[in-house]
């Protein structure tokens, strides 16, 4: 493998910001609480994490930087 641009890997411990649809709880977590769910409803990328008040699947959008 050939790296073209070298990223930053601090990039991915900035903490995303959550709202659960369900009960309103929001939350923000890092990259070793969440996960990178490949597509949502919608068909973009997305971050995946459980509620943490009500245990429902919550989604954020992964920002374009």
């Amino acid at each position: 493998m050939k790296i073209i641009k070298h990223g930053n890997p601090d990039y991915l411990k900035e903490p995303v910001k959550f709202v659960c649809d369900k009960c309103k709880c929001e939350f923000e977590a890092d990259n070793t609480e969440y996960k990178i769910r490949t597509f949502d409803y919608n068909g973009d990328l997305c971050y995946a994490i459980n509620c943490p008040e009500c245990d429902h699947v919550v989604t954020a959008e992964i920002p374009h930087k």
